[in-house]
């Protein structure tokens, strides 16, 4: 009997140099893999996210799934970034933009390419639109979270925010605070019920590049990633944060990923009407790092 082997690809994403930004593997065709290996193969490999692609179907979409290696996503930002870099290797290369659309768990998701004769240059991902949710008054037990106190952080709420996929946004003073910050699991555990199990984004608004405006940090126990070095996802909640508080408009580069040695950068904007956000994007660039075989049995 011959085994199966399917094949898929690794890309670092929010990165222009490998060995930066976030990992990701896809898998260009995932119709004959069985739909419950998809979990375990995510575990296998250990990555951040693991995207299992689909060929287009006839409305022209690509449909996917997202999983990390403990459970499947609605949405996701580097993935979605990451898949459209892989799928755009297959459209003419020539200067223009192009658009893919991404049939993700969430509905779709509209990615457009910055295309040039070499290649992609940037992918910009369109998503849904924020919805702010709760403002937690326990600002001191968030601060000891992450071993600081409520005074380092910054004089705005710390906030539920969800483009998609909902995160706890936590402003704080200095840079200096977000680099030496460590995140305390005894803590998070006793926290985990307020903060409804969800992932928390610690951000400050200075970068340590000089074209960044802003430094920020994912952590997310919770779907088994300690820390996350590049998080489309909660940049777009992050990025409608800053213009509902009026911190930073227009367009935005937010660093991520520095402490753990994978720099990162994103490409942030909203576009309003009358101070009402009308859309949420999120951009950045990826590496094609290398590919393997999973065998199937």
């Amino acid at each position: 009997m011959s085994v199966k082997k399917e094949k898929y690809h690794l890309l670092d994403v929010f990165t222009n140099k490998k060995f930066g930004g976030n990992q990701l593997a896809i898998f260009e065709d995932a119709t004959e893999i069985p739909s419950e290996m998809f979990q375990n193969i995510a575990r296998e490999l250990n990555l951040s996210e693991t995207v299992f692609l689909f060929p287009k179907n006839k409305d022209g979409r690509y449909p996917m799934r997202i999983f990390t290696p403990v459970k499947e996503l609605p949405t996701a930002g580097h993935p979605s970034i990451g898949t459209a870099y892989f799928l755009a290797q297959n459209f003419p290369k020539k200067d223009g933009l192009i658009t893919i659309i991404l049939n993700q768990n969430i509905g779709p998701i509209e990615v457009k390419i910055e295309m040039s004769k070499k290649g992609p240059l940037l992918a910009t991902m369109y998503q849904v639109s924020p919805h702010f949710g709760d403002i937690l008054d326990n600002r001191s037990e968030i601060a000891e979270l992450f071993n600081l106190t409520s005074s380092d952080l910054m004089d705005y709420p710390v906030q539920e925010v969800s483009c998609g996929v909902p995160y706890i946004i936590v402003p704080v003073k200095t840079l200096e605070n977000i680099q030496n910050l460590t995140f305390n699991t005894q803590v998070w555990q006793q926290l985990k019920s307020t903060l409804k199990d969800l992932s928390v984004y610690v951000f400050t608004p200075q970068g340590l590049l000089p074209d960044s405006d802003l430094h920020g940090r994912m952590f997310a126990p919770e779907i088994g990633i300690t820390e996350d070095p590049a998080t489309g996802s909660a940049n777009g909640p992050l990025a409608c944060y800053l213009f509902k508080y009026g911190i930073k408009k227009g367009p935005i580069i937010s660093e991520q990923g520095f402490e753990m040695n994978r720099p990162s950068i994103l490409h942030l904007e909203i576009e309003n009407e009358k101070e009402i956000i009308k859309k949420v994007k999120v951009g950045g660039q990826a590496v094609f790092v290398g590919q393997g075989q999973f065998i199937i049995d």
